[in-house]
């Protein structure tokens, strides 16, 4: 079992002596609360704390992918979209409807036949991957 996102982010904070401030707790929340990836405009509309600005969470955002708490899931017209990253969160990959915009998680993954090969043929240091599928919701087909 992983451990809890804020206990990870407690220690990943202490180690690099940043201080984990009310407003980083509060964006850090939004992100364990909501599985879906998230543009940093839509982050900011779920907080609990309408004080912390735009800017705040861009900042705060920035520094959790340098903490390995979140990552870039995907790029939309909204822009960006930011998700837990897989140390916080059960390994998954994206479905993502083309007219929507709508984000489905799949968590299986069965490509470690694959990733053998690329290692024996490339002798290529896999450490991690992303696999992200296009096409059509339910809805919108």
């Amino acid at each position: 079992m992983k451990a809890h996102p804020r206990s990870v982010a407690q220690l990943r904070f202490d180690r690099r002596a940043f201080r984990q401030t009310v407003p980083r707790q509060e964006v850090l929340r939004v992100f364990v609360e909501h599985s879906q990836p998230m543009t940093v405009a839509e982050g900011h509309t779920h907080l609990h704390d309408r004080r912390i600005n735009l800017a705040t969470v861009y900042r705060a955002i920035h520094l959790f992918r340098q903490l390995g708490l979140l990552i870039a899931a995907d790029h939309v017209a909204g822009g960006r979209r930011f998700e837990l990253s897989d140390d916080q969160r059960a390994h998954h990959h994206h479905l993502i409807c083309e007219r929507c915009g709508s984000v489905t998680d799949f968590e299986e993954c069965d490509i470690a036949a694959f990733e053998r090969k690329i290692r024996k043929q490339t002798r290529f240091q896999i450490r991690r991957h992303e696999l992200q599928f296009f096409g059509l919701c339910s809805t919108c087909s």
